[in-house]
């Protein structure tokens, strides 16, 4: 891949991620605090934090 596609890839992950982090912030602030709640939060945040290594990930050794 050459150009700006690796880098366009990365601001893709970047939107979704700032995204689905403020769709679940925003869920959560509106939602009824319960086991459901806690457990949609725990697997919203396992998500954040997959999406993060991955982009770290690629930032450090980008696709030639």
């Amino acid at each position: 891949m050459h150009g700006r596609r690796p880098s366009s890839l990365i601001a893709g992950g970047v939107l979704f991620l700032v995204v689905f982090a403020g769709l679940t912030i925003a869920a959560l602030a509106t939602a009824e605090l319960n086991v459901a709640t806690v457990a949609i939060a725990i697997v919203s945040l396992f998500v954040c934090v997959a999406v993060v290594l991955a982009l770290i990930g690629a930032m450090r050794n980008p696709p030639e």
